[in-house]
């Protein structure tokens, strides 16, 4: 098709719809394919706890990729969890532990992967168990007791209730301290309490101030299985005997503790390269980042609460795409961007622009169309005046009507394609136009 003489109004739409189409195109990449956000709050925990640490070293790594981050202090993954479901607080990921998000109540969350295991602590004063000879390896024997169960706002805090639950312990038959483990740390030194309960990291600074306090030991959860059972986010974790701490023997034997899982939580329109980012740091990181996990355990897609993010989930399945391994992060990542959008654009805007040429021969053929019905009326009053008694008047009155009829078809814009349509009318008014001249002569 020559392109040079389309019609101009054809060429004026044509342009319209193309610049419209690329403003469409970009405002579509702007809003439904989010970009990589420059700078990132992250909810860890409290400042002696692995959450915290976690959040330091993963920090650390997003920012050799040119990502701010801020790290926000909280009480916890309870905390953490209302943080991340408000869509106006500030915060973009947050760390929850497996048990306190479902998907029923957090339907606009997603989790990109679990972390490191967070092992459930009970230390205990073997003073305030002297019923069973101060070895503690049962909750029921916490009935009666000084108990903290982590501070309000804490995963800890959740955890503790739901087994003493399952247990069948209420408020009543123990006294419960909803404290952090730096507060329990103080009472059961104190002896204000007999037994504290906090789920950390097994790396996590306040364990070394647990064990190095003397009569103060950890509980074996011998009935792990149950446990695991009955709390399917839950795991069964083998601690060897010093693994925790050599220097101090702890634990001074083989023991089992049961054990959440560490999430990393975001908001379902969490932008799928910042993904691939995290995924990628995140494989780094946590090969071997706790002595309790096996080699490159986590990031794990297992025992989260939430739904895995899909770009995650194609990560531990596949590894990085073909581009994110290819070219730099930031440049992969707006290619990314760009197929995204540009992809779907093509595949409607080719098949349209194959069938604009046709768009147009068809308006055109509806306006020959009617040039040729007004020729053959035409042609017919001519035949008419042949074959009759025809006054001069007649023959002007068609005359002028042929020539109304010509000054239409020259006023149409005829592209070079459709060329042989207008001279082919043109020679049929030529052919009318001198037939009925011959009449006019006739009657001088």
């Amino acid at each position: 098709m020559d392109i040079y003489n389309l019609p101009k109004k054809a060429i004026y739409i044509a342009t319209v719809v193309f610049f419209v189409l690329v403003g469409v195109f970009f405002l579509a990449m702007w809003y439904l394919v989010p970009s990589i956000p420059r700078t990132v709050v992250i909810a860890t925990g409290a400042k002696t706890g692995l959450y915290y640490r976690f959040g330091e070293d993963f920090k650390r790594e997003l920012e050799k990729n040119g990502v701010k981050v801020e790290l926000k202090v909280t009480a916890g993954s309870v905390e953490n969890l209302k943080l991340i479901s408000d869509k106006d607080s500030d915060v973009d990921l947050a760390l929850v532990q497996s048990g306190v998000a479902n998907e029923k109540n957090n339907p606009d969350l997603v989790s990109i992967a679990g972390v490191f295991y967070e092992p459930y602590w009970i230390w205990y004063r073997g003073d305030a168990f002297k019923e069973v000879s101060g070895n503690l390896n049962n909750l029921q024997q916490l009935k009666g007791k000084r108990v903290a169960i982590g501070a309000k706002g804490s995963g800890t805090n959740t955890l503790s209730k739901e087994l003493l639950k399952i247990h069948g312990i209420d408020a009543s038959q123990i006294e419960l301290f909803e404290i952090s483990p730096d507060e329990a740390l103080k009472k059961i030194q104190s002896k204000e309490i007999d037994a504290t309960c906090f789920a950390v990291g097994v790396d996590a600074p306040i364990l070394e101030k647990f064990y190095r306090l003397p009569g103060v030991s950890i509980m074996d959860f011998d009935q792990a299985d149950s446990y695991v059972r009955q709390l399917p986010y839950l795991s069964k974790v083998y601690i060897p005997h010093g693994n925790v701490s050599l220097e101090f023997n702890q634990p001074p034997k083989n023991i089992h503790v049961i054990a959440s899982t560490a999430a990393l939580v975001a908001r379902n329109d969490v932008s799928p390269g910042f993904v691939n980012l995290i995924m990628e740091v995140l494989y780094d990181l946590l090969k071997n980042y706790t002595r309790i996990q096996e080699v490159s355990e986590f990031p794990s897609s297992t025992r989260l609460d939430l739904p895995l993010q899909s770009d995650a989930e194609n990560y531990m399945k596949e590894g990085p795409s073909f581009l994110y391994r290819n070219l730099p992060y930031w440049l992969a990542v707006w290619v990314v961007r760009l197929l995204k959008i540009a992809l779907p654009v093509l595949a409607i805007g080719i098949p349209v622009a194959t069938y604009l040429p046709s768009l147009f021969s068809f308006k055109l053929n509806l306006k020959l169309g009617k040039i040729y019905l007004a020729l053959r009326k035409l042609e017919g009053k001519v035949l008419a005046l042949e074959q009759s008694e025809r006054s001069l008047q007649d023959i002007r009155s068609i005359s002028a009507e042929l020539h109304e009829l010509d000054h239409q078809v020259s006023s149409i814009k005829i592209p070079t394609l459709h060329s042989d349509k207008y001279f082919e009318i043109k020679s049929y008014i030529d052919v009318l136009r001198i037939r009925l001249n011959e009449m006019a002569q006739s009657k001088t």
